[in-house]
């Protein structure tokens, strides 16, 4: 496990998209959204001991040309108050993912137990891509379908085959960008070392 996501103590998760402007020529203006949602995640850590810093700097030092993608759960002092959907089985059956529509958004699961429902808010990720969604709607199963909206449009196709993550299990395939200053504080006999935010950026 990464030693920078291990020892971290206060994490912000942040998500961006890009928004493309236009004006028409009657003097209009328009926005719509240029590009999928993408997540970021801040980390802070506190005051190291040596052997935590060189453990962190060992991972520092180890990044190739100054990058390292980085898999990771939510860390677990991440507070979420949402993600509490809960997805289960027919009984006799397996899910399967329902192809989305052409935009992406619109996501079907089939031979779920009408028991099943989501929360906007989760996150959920399928096996066609390394990208995290969260789900947009609350949403509950009829005739054990399930049927939600993401928030952004499917990077790679969401098709039947894929399996699927909801909730704080999902993983994140996150860049560091930049290594962030430390410094060192004296302290009764031996020195603490103390890093400025770690900024993690979501990739594919």
């Amino acid at each position: 496990m990464s030693k920078i996501f291990e020892y971290t103590n206060d994490v912000s998760l942040n998500r961006s998209a890009r928004v493309r402007r236009s004006i028409s020529n009657s003097g209009y203006a328009r926005q719509e959204r240029g590009s999928p949602t993408f997540y970021s995640m801040q980390l802070s850590l506190p005051l190291l001991t040596k052997t935590k810093y060189d453990e962190v700097e060992a991972e520092l030092l180890g990044l190739e040309d100054g990058i390292d993608f980085k898999t990771t759960s939510i860390p677990s002092i991440i507070n979420l108050t949402f993600a509490n959907g809960s997805i289960t089985a027919q009984s006799g059956s397996t899910i399967t993912v329902v192809n989305a529509n052409t935009n992406g958004v619109d996501v079907q699961l089939a031979n779920v137990d009408n028991s099943s429902n989501v929360k906007a808010g989760d996150f959920i990720q399928f096996s066609s891509s390394t990208k995290v969604y969260q789900i947009k709607a609350d949403a509950t199963a009829s005739s054990n379908i399930l049927t939600f909206k993401l928030m952004t449009g499917a990077i790679n196709p969401i098709v039947a085959g894929n399996t699927f993550t909801l909730g704080n299990g999902v993983q994140f395939k996150m860049m560091l960008n930049g290594r962030p200053n430390v410094n060192v504080v004296p302290g009764p006999g031996f020195n603490y070392y103390q890093y400025g935010p770690f900024n993690f950026q979501e990739i594919l």
